[in-house]
């Protein structure tokens, strides 16, 4: 709930002025509208300066200002989130001599630095954050990212100097940071939709993963480290029962649900009527003595559009509902604006509804919004994570056996009469490329190599995720497919485009499916209870029952305000091809007839198209707002 901001030098006469952290603070004014602070530490070995934006939630307390130091000013920090364990750990620091001055989780955490250490308070604590830590004693900054990677961090570096921001504008606001175009990071973006970490759109300018953390000591050395991922927890020594899963994915929630409310009830959910959102809405209920707030949107014609479900979940729970419905004109009016607040594109359709819907929000005196995203990737709710696990076992691990001539002999005989997909399968095989990238896929890289005028010689997407993969050694095949999840298309995509869209609006988002203890617990259920008799988040389903409505919970699912192919209507894709056609970056990377074909082809195959024709729309609306039409960035 605000943004962070800072610079770090060893570089002998290096230093930035405070205006100029100050200026770059204030890009994020919607981050942090209720107050700010700066810090700035310069001596014979170092430059530190640290800047904070902060959104209040609740009271703010003089004390809990930040930049915060401690007691002895040998220790500062920054943070930009929350920690939801708060009271058992401040109870357990209490009791060891600790004296606290306020009730902020950056004076908590700095505590737990203090007395634990990195390491260990990583370990102890549970939220989403991101934070930047300075030692005055040993001359280091340290840099951290939660889990799951909720709360985005980017740096900057340059030999012994470096910055770091909750957003990309904030780094490229300093002074003499040049904006050049990351090429690789726009072939992937063609195929995953986002840039996956720890690159971005620019060159010089990465994003901390998530679940890491980022050291740099006063001779300008870095030091990194993945301290949470799918393989650092252990899994039960005895595989719990299906109701013992029940049971104890039903008291995390109601525990997680809890903590990320506040004292003075200042909370709401933004609430499609599925399973995930209506779950916060009636364990909120069970804690609140007023209505929860609930917020919805639908758009103008789409047929997937969930009000009924949405307005019979807050009439059982006694809700306070407010619903807004979007046009095609609400989304060009958008658009222009999207790429500034995205920094770099992400091409999730819902980026539009979400902006909305966040509004509404604001308007409405609600600050703090529980959110579902996590649920399926944790719970494994997506169709296709398990057409691909039964494709991988049925038809792509046997194929990955034949030599290699007779594998490549059979792509080459089959390509033509395959989808693109399907092709793209085939080809995967013959390089050993896992055969699961991600659950949405604009284009496959056998088609970037049609679409793209110049020929690309970097690393394909699909060798990234191979890359990825083989990272960490997970057997069992649902597993790895969540896995890919987790460390690309959640945190950079689906929690990036709830980030942006919501500080647009200086609203606070929080997501209890998130939570690191539901989390470690989901991912330990056996994957033949993950899905059950055909059901997908068989667990959770069950841990909903008694609280939710049968036809809630078994309803059947569908996309946030349906998907590209229902919210990329006649006059959007005709505002879609005037901007794709006309770019200069179009001119300059892609074949024309190419995407003249993929208009065509729009024409018959809404299905298979929207989502490519999204992704190039989103792309040329952000390089146009970052670099105007100057296609010569392209070779720099």
């Amino acid at each position: 709930m605000s943004g962070i901001v800072g610079a770090f030098s060893s570089e002998p006469g290096w230093y930035l002025a405070e205006a100029d952290l100050c200026k770059m603070r204030d890009t994020m004014l919607t981050r942090g509208p209720d107050d700010s602070g700066a810090y700035v530490h310069r001596d014979e070995r170092l430059f530190v300066g640290l800047g904070h934006r902060h959104l209040s939630i609740g009271a703010l307390s003089p004390p809990g200002h930040q930049p915060l130091s401690s007691v002895d000013d040998s220790l500062t920090i920054v943070l930009n989130g929350e920690i939801f364990n708060s009271p058992e750990l401040r109870a357990e620091l209490a009791s060891g001599g600790c004296e606290f001055r306020c009730q902020s989780s950056s004076e908590l955490l700095l505590h737990g630095l203090e007395k634990w250490g990195l390491e260990e308070s990583l370990r102890r604590i549970r939220g989403t954050y991101a934070f930047a830590l300075f030692d005055k004693h040993d001359g280091s900054l340290t840099l951290a990212r939660d889990p799951l990677g909720v709360k985005p961090l980017y740096v900057h570096r340059l030999g012994k100097t470096i910055a770091f921001a909750s957003e990309i504008k904030a780094l490229l606001a300093m002074p003499g940071i040049r904006k050049s175009l990351n090429q690789q990071s726009l072939y992937h973006y063609l195929t995953f939709a986002n840039a996956p970490a720890p690159d971005t759109f620019f060159t010089g300018i990465s994003k901390l993963e998530a679940g890491s953390w980022l050291r740099f000591d006063s001779a300008g050395r870095m030091e990194k480290k993945l301290y949470w991922d799918v393989s650092s927890f252990s899994a039960h020594a005895t595989p719990l029962g299906e109701q013992e899963y029940v049971d104890e994915v039903r008291r995390l929630l109601r525990q997680s649900v809890a903590r990320r409310m506040v004292s003075d009830g200042q909370s709401g959910v933004f609430l499609s009527g599925g399973v995930d959102s209506s779950l916060s809405v009636a364990l909120m209920a069970e804690l609140m003595d007023r209505p929860v707030d609930t917020f919805s949107i639908g758009v103008e014609g789409d047929p997937a559009n969930e009000f009924s479900y949405a307005r019979s979940v807050a009439e059982r729970f006694g809700a306070r509902h407010h619903e807004i419905t979007i046009t095609d004109d609400d989304f060009i009016s958008f658009l222009p604006r999207m790429p500034y607040l995205q920094d770099e594109p992400l091409a999730d359709p819902a980026c539009v509804p979400s902006f909305y819907l966040s509004k509404l929000a604001r308007e409405a005196g609600t600050a703090l919004i529980q959110v579902g995203e996590g649920s399926d990737e944790i719970f494994s709710g997506y169709e296709m994570h398990h057409f691909f696990r039964r494709i991988d076992q049925t038809y792509y691990q046997p194929y990955l056996k034949m030599p290699r001539l007779l594998k490549s002999f059979t792509h080459r005989l089959a390509a033509r009469r395959l989808s693109a997909g399907k092709e793209d399968i085939l080809r995967r095989a013959i390089t050993n490329d896992p055969i699961f990238l991600g659950n949405a896929i604009a284009f496959w890289d056998g088609e970037k190599k049609q679409m793209l005028s110049r020929r690309y010689t970097g690393q394909t997407s699909s060798g990234l995720i191979r890359e990825l993969k083989n990272s960490l050694n997970i057997s069992d095949p649902l597993l790895s497919i969540i896995n890919v999840e987790l460390k690309n298309r959640l945190p950079e995509l689906l929690l990036m485009r709830v980030d942006k869209m919501s500080m647009a609006h200086s609203i606070e988002t929080r997501a209890p499916f998130l939570d690191q203890d539901l989390v470690e617990c989901a991912l330990q259920i056996p994957s033949a209870l993950k899905v059950r008799n055909g059901e997908n988040k068989y667990i959770l389903k069950k841990a909903a029952e008694g609280i939710l409505p049968d036809n809630i919970i078994y309803r059947k699912k569908t996309g946030f305000c349906g998907s590209a192919t229902t919210m990329l209507s006649d006059k959007l894709t005709g505002y879609a091809r005037e901007n794709i056609l006309s770019s200069s970056l179009s001119a300059d990377l892609f074949n024309m007839p190419y995407l003249e074909q993929l208009f065509v082809n729009h024409g018959t195959q809404k299905r298979f198209n929207s989502f490519k024709i999204w992704n190039l729309l989103n792309l040329v609306l952000w390089y146009d707002s970052w670099f105007g039409n100057d296609s010569k960035l392209l070779t720099r």
